[in-house]
Protein backbone atom coordinates (compact mmCIF):
# COMPACT_ATOMS: atom_id res chain seq x y z
CA UNK A 1 0.00 0.00 0.00
CA UNK A 2 1.38 3.09 -0.89
CA UNK A 3 1.36 6.75 0.92
CA UNK A 4 -1.48 7.66 -1.41
CA UNK A 5 -3.67 4.66 -0.29
CA UNK A 6 -3.03 5.23 3.26
CA UNK A 7 -4.26 8.76 2.78
CA UNK A 8 -7.35 8.02 0.67
CA UNK A 9 -8.19 5.37 3.41
CA UNK A 10 -8.21 7.78 6.12
CA UNK A 11 -10.04 10.09 4.47
CA UNK A 12 -12.56 7.05 3.56
CA UNK A 13 -12.08 6.23 8.07
CA UNK A 14 -12.84 10.03 8.00
CA UNK A 15 -16.40 10.16 6.23
CA UNK A 16 -17.35 7.07 8.41
CA UNK A 17 -16.82 9.00 11.63
CA UNK A 18 -18.67 11.38 10.74
CA UNK A 19 -21.42 9.29 9.60
CA UNK A 20 -21.92 8.01 13.06
CA UNK A 21 -20.84 11.34 15.09
CA UNK A 22 -22.06 13.64 13.17
CA UNK A 23 -22.23 16.92 14.97
CA UNK A 24 -20.17 15.73 17.56
CA UNK A 25 -17.37 15.90 16.01
CA UNK A 26 -15.13 18.89 15.66
CA UNK A 27 -12.33 17.54 13.93
CA UNK A 28 -10.10 14.94 12.52
CA UNK A 29 -6.40 14.65 11.65
CA UNK A 30 -3.53 12.16 10.59
CA UNK A 31 -1.07 12.42 12.89
CA UNK A 32 2.27 9.57 12.93
CA UNK A 33 4.37 8.61 10.01
CA UNK A 34 1.32 9.53 7.21
CA UNK A 35 0.93 12.40 8.11
CA UNK A 36 4.85 13.19 8.14
CA UNK A 37 5.07 11.58 4.55
CA UNK A 38 6.95 9.26 5.79
CA UNK A 39 5.57 5.79 5.84
CA UNK A 40 6.75 2.74 4.94
CA UNK A 41 4.96 -0.59 3.21
CA UNK A 42 5.07 -1.58 7.27
CA UNK A 43 3.39 1.84 8.33
CA UNK A 44 -0.31 1.95 10.22
CA UNK A 45 -2.71 4.82 10.21
CA UNK A 46 -3.16 6.58 12.92
CA UNK A 47 -6.17 9.29 13.48
CA UNK A 48 -7.40 11.21 16.19
CA UNK A 49 -11.12 12.01 15.82
CA UNK A 50 -11.89 15.27 18.27
CA UNK A 51 -15.41 15.57 19.93
CA UNK A 52 -17.56 17.18 22.01
CA UNK A 53 -18.64 15.13 25.46
CA UNK A 54 -21.58 13.67 23.83
CA UNK A 55 -19.27 10.80 22.69
CA UNK A 56 -17.18 8.79 25.40
CA UNK A 57 -13.79 9.07 24.61
CA UNK A 58 -12.24 5.19 23.58
CA UNK A 59 -9.91 4.05 21.22
CA UNK A 60 -10.55 2.13 18.62
CA UNK A 61 -7.66 -0.32 17.33
CA UNK A 62 -7.52 -3.02 15.23
CA UNK A 63 -5.83 -5.23 11.88
CA UNK A 64 -8.14 -4.76 9.29
CA UNK A 65 -8.15 -7.95 6.47
CA UNK A 66 -5.92 -5.90 4.04
CA UNK A 67 -3.47 -5.80 6.37
CA UNK A 68 -3.47 -2.51 7.45
CA UNK A 69 -3.09 -1.39 11.06
CA UNK A 70 -5.85 1.58 11.80
CA UNK A 71 -5.74 2.98 15.15
CA UNK A 72 -8.60 6.04 15.89
CA UNK A 73 -8.00 7.43 19.38
CA UNK A 74 -11.18 9.83 20.17
CA UNK A 75 -10.64 12.83 22.31
CA UNK A 76 -12.98 15.14 24.05
CA UNK A 77 -11.88 18.75 22.56
CA UNK A 78 -11.47 20.00 26.16
CA UNK A 79 -8.75 17.29 27.22
CA UNK A 80 -7.00 17.65 23.61
CA UNK A 81 -6.31 21.37 23.61
CA UNK A 82 -5.94 20.86 27.49
CA UNK A 83 -2.86 18.37 26.51
CA UNK A 84 -1.64 20.36 23.62
CA UNK A 85 -0.92 23.31 25.85
CA UNK A 86 0.49 20.53 28.63
CA UNK A 87 3.96 19.39 29.32
CA UNK A 88 4.59 16.09 31.01
CA UNK A 89 7.97 14.09 31.31
CA UNK A 90 6.70 12.29 28.68
CA UNK A 91 6.12 15.22 26.50
CA UNK A 92 8.98 14.59 24.23
CA UNK A 93 7.77 11.35 22.48
CA UNK A 94 3.99 12.99 22.45
CA UNK A 95 4.28 16.10 21.72
CA UNK A 96 4.57 15.38 17.78
CA UNK A 97 1.07 14.47 17.28
CA UNK A 98 0.07 17.76 17.99
CA UNK A 99 2.05 19.49 15.93
CA UNK A 100 2.63 17.29 12.90
CA UNK A 101 -0.62 16.58 11.08
CA UNK A 102 -3.05 16.67 8.30
CA UNK A 103 -6.10 17.91 8.83
CA UNK A 104 -9.01 15.92 6.93
CA UNK A 105 -12.06 17.94 8.87
CA UNK A 106 -12.33 20.73 11.48
CA UNK A 107 -15.27 22.78 12.54
CA UNK A 108 -14.74 26.23 13.41
CA UNK A 109 -10.94 26.06 12.94
CA UNK A 110 -10.68 24.02 15.92
CA UNK A 111 -7.28 23.02 15.38
CA UNK A 112 -6.12 26.93 15.12
CA UNK A 113 -6.84 26.66 18.61
CA UNK A 114 -4.92 23.45 19.47
CA UNK A 115 -1.69 25.75 17.61
CA UNK A 116 -2.59 28.42 19.80
CA UNK A 117 -2.57 26.05 23.00
CA UNK A 118 0.92 24.42 21.41
CA UNK A 119 2.66 27.95 21.60
CA UNK A 120 1.62 28.81 25.12
CA UNK A 121 3.85 26.26 27.44
CA UNK A 122 6.81 27.88 29.89
CA UNK A 123 9.73 27.42 30.48
CA UNK A 124 8.31 26.92 34.29
CA UNK A 125 6.20 23.70 32.62
CA UNK A 126 9.69 21.96 31.52
CA UNK A 127 11.47 22.53 34.52
CA UNK A 128 8.40 21.11 36.56
CA UNK A 129 8.69 18.17 34.08
CA UNK A 130 12.09 17.90 34.27
CA UNK A 131 12.36 17.62 38.17
CA UNK A 132 9.44 15.04 38.21
CA UNK A 133 11.30 12.77 35.55
CA UNK A 134 14.67 12.88 37.88
CA UNK A 135 12.76 12.61 41.18
CA UNK A 136 10.18 9.56 40.17
CA UNK A 137 12.16 7.93 37.79
CA UNK A 138 16.05 8.61 37.46
CA UNK A 139 16.92 8.83 40.51
CA UNK A 140 15.59 5.18 41.16
CA UNK A 141 17.12 3.65 38.68
CA UNK A 142 20.37 5.19 39.66
CA UNK A 143 20.07 3.55 42.87
CA UNK A 144 18.44 -0.02 41.74
CA UNK A 145 21.76 0.27 39.28
CA UNK A 146 24.09 0.84 41.86
CA UNK A 147 22.50 -2.27 44.29
CA UNK A 148 22.83 -4.38 41.11
CA UNK A 149 26.14 -3.66 40.60
CA UNK A 150 27.64 -4.11 44.33
CA UNK A 151 25.25 -7.40 44.36
CA UNK A 152 26.86 -8.34 41.16
CA UNK A 153 23.17 -9.07 39.47
CA UNK A 154 24.24 -8.39 36.17
CA UNK A 155 20.98 -8.87 34.25
CA UNK A 156 19.08 -6.69 36.43
CA UNK A 157 22.26 -4.03 35.92
CA UNK A 158 21.65 -4.15 31.86
CA UNK A 159 18.02 -4.17 32.06
CA UNK A 160 17.95 -0.87 34.30
CA UNK A 161 20.91 0.32 32.34
CA UNK A 162 18.78 0.70 29.60
CA UNK A 163 15.58 2.27 31.03
CA UNK A 164 17.87 4.67 32.62
CA UNK A 165 18.91 5.83 29.03
CA UNK A 166 15.81 6.04 27.48
CA UNK A 167 14.04 8.10 30.47
CA UNK A 168 17.91 10.15 30.23
CA UNK A 169 16.75 10.83 26.81
CA UNK A 170 13.33 11.68 27.32
CA UNK A 171 15.15 14.23 30.18
CA UNK A 172 17.41 15.86 27.50
CA UNK A 173 14.32 16.36 25.20
CA UNK A 174 13.04 18.31 27.80
CA UNK A 175 15.93 20.25 28.58
CA UNK A 176 15.92 21.42 24.84
CA UNK A 177 12.49 21.91 24.63
CA UNK A 178 12.63 19.53 21.71
CA UNK A 179 10.24 16.82 20.69
CA UNK A 180 11.50 13.52 18.86
CA UNK A 181 9.55 13.65 15.26
CA UNK A 182 9.56 9.59 15.90
CA UNK A 183 10.10 6.59 18.23
CA UNK A 184 12.07 5.60 15.28
CA UNK A 185 14.52 8.95 14.60
CA UNK A 186 15.22 9.08 18.56
CA UNK A 187 18.54 8.49 18.22
CA UNK A 188 19.54 10.27 15.82
CA UNK A 189 17.80 13.67 16.26
CA UNK A 190 18.98 13.00 20.43
CA UNK A 191 22.35 13.49 18.81
CA UNK A 192 21.55 16.86 17.12
CA UNK A 193 20.19 18.46 20.72
CA UNK A 194 22.21 21.80 21.49
CA UNK A 195 22.14 20.85 25.60
CA UNK A 196 23.75 17.75 25.80
CA UNK A 197 25.64 15.63 28.81
CA UNK A 198 29.36 15.44 27.96
CA UNK A 199 31.14 12.09 26.11
CA UNK A 200 27.42 11.65 25.63
CA UNK A 201 28.31 9.35 22.29
CA UNK A 202 30.27 7.09 24.32
CA UNK A 203 27.44 6.99 26.81
CA UNK A 204 24.34 6.69 24.36
CA UNK A 205 27.10 3.68 22.27
CA UNK A 206 27.36 1.48 25.45
CA UNK A 207 23.67 2.13 27.20
CA UNK A 208 22.05 1.46 24.21
CA UNK A 209 23.93 -1.44 23.19
CA UNK A 210 25.51 -0.70 19.73
CA UNK A 211 28.71 -2.08 20.80
CA UNK A 212 29.44 -5.09 23.28
CA UNK A 213 30.02 -3.50 26.83
CA UNK A 214 30.96 -5.47 30.01
CA UNK A 215 29.07 -4.70 32.95
CA UNK A 216 31.77 -2.35 34.30
CA UNK A 217 31.37 -0.17 31.11
CA UNK A 218 28.11 0.05 31.73
CA UNK A 219 27.63 0.87 35.12
CA UNK A 220 30.26 3.35 34.53
CA UNK A 221 28.45 4.90 31.55
CA UNK A 222 25.16 5.38 33.65
CA UNK A 223 27.39 7.16 36.98
CA UNK A 224 28.52 9.29 34.24
CA UNK A 225 25.25 10.15 32.78
CA UNK A 226 23.39 10.53 36.22
CA UNK A 227 26.38 13.04 36.82
CA UNK A 228 25.85 15.18 33.92
CA UNK A 229 22.13 15.42 34.24
CA UNK A 230 22.50 16.88 37.66
CA UNK A 231 24.90 19.23 35.88
CA UNK A 232 22.19 20.16 33.59
CA UNK A 233 19.91 20.30 35.81
CA UNK A 234 21.67 22.95 38.32
CA UNK A 235 22.73 25.39 35.39
CA UNK A 236 19.06 24.93 34.32
CA UNK A 237 17.41 26.12 37.44
CA UNK A 238 15.90 22.37 37.88
CA UNK A 239 14.82 21.94 41.81
CA UNK A 240 14.28 18.23 42.30
CA UNK A 241 15.27 17.83 45.92
CA UNK A 242 13.21 18.52 48.52
CA UNK A 243 14.16 20.20 52.26
CA UNK A 244 11.36 19.38 53.73
CA UNK A 245 9.88 16.46 54.71
CA UNK A 246 6.54 16.29 52.55
CA UNK A 247 3.55 13.90 53.49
Amino acid sequence: MTHEDRLAVARDLAQRILAKYGDAVLGIAIYGSVARGADTSYSDIELKAITSDSVDEHDVEYVHRSGMKIEINYEHAENYLRRAGSVDTDWPIWAGQYRQQVVLFERENFFAQARQAVGSLKDKDFRAAQAQLIAEDLYELVQKIRGAWEHHHEENLRWWAGRFLWFSIMWLGLANRKYFTSGSTVWEEVRKFMILPKDFESCLSVLAGFKPSSAGEIYRAVEGLWTEIQRLADEQGVMWQSDEWLV
